[in-house]
C-alpha cells in the first residue's frame, strides 16, 4: 500500500509541474502576443503603461570593441522616453512579435519570461529578454526587462 501510494505520488508531481508550465507559458504568449499588437501602434504612453511605475530596462548591448555595454533606464516616464525616439525614427509600418521559450508563475502575481522579440517580422534579427512581470489588479506590468541587442541574434 505504502508502495502505491508512493508512486502515485512519483507520477503525479511531474505531471502537475508540467501542467503549471505549459500554463505559464500560455499565459506568457496571451500577454506578449497583445504587447505586440501594441507595440505595432507605435504609442509610446501605451507601451509605458504596461510597466509599474518603479520599472526598469536593462539593455545590453556590444561597443565597437566588443565590450558588453548596460545601458539602464528607471520608471515609467524614462521608459516612455525611450519608446518615443524609437517611434520617431521609425516611419515604416511594422508587424512584430514575440516569442515565448519559456515561462513561470513564480506566485499567483510573478511570472518570469524569457524568449525573443522580432521588432518586424519582414526582417530577420530577433532580440534575446528576459521580462519580469507582475499581477496588479488584472494587468500583468512589466516590472524589468532584460533586452539583449547584440548583433547577429
Amino acid at each position: 500500500m505504502r508502495r502505491m501510494a508512493l508512486l502515485t505520488l512519483a507520477l503525479f508531481i511531474p505531471s502537475t509541474a508540467w501542467t503549471q508550465e505549459t500554463d505559464a507559458k500560455k499565459l506568457a504568449q496571451d500577454i506578449l502576443d497583445k504587447g505586440s499588437a501594441l507595440y505595432d501602434t507605435q504609442n509610446a504612453a501605451a507601451m509605458a503603461a504596461t510597466y509599474t511605475e518603479d520599472a526598469k530596462i536593462l539593455w545590453f548591448s556590444k561597443s565597437d570593441t566588443g565590450a558588453v555595454q548596460l545601458e539602464v533606464k528607471n520608471g515609467r516616464a524614462e521608459i516612455e522616453d525611450v519608446y518615443h525616439n524609437m517611434y520617431r525614427n521609425s516611419s515604416e509600418k511594422t508587424t512584430s512579435r514575440n516569442i515565448v521559450e519559456s515561462a513561470q508563475l513564480i506566485a499567483p502575481d510573478l511570472l518570469i519570461i524569457q524568449g525573443r522579440f522580432q521588432p518586424n517580422v519582414a526582417n530577420p534579427g530577433k532580440l534575446p529578454f528576459v521580462q519580469v512581470r507582475v499581477k496588479e489588479g488584472d494587468k500583468w506590468l512589466m516590472k524589468s526587462l532584460q533586452l539583449f541587442v547584440i548583433p547577429g541574434n
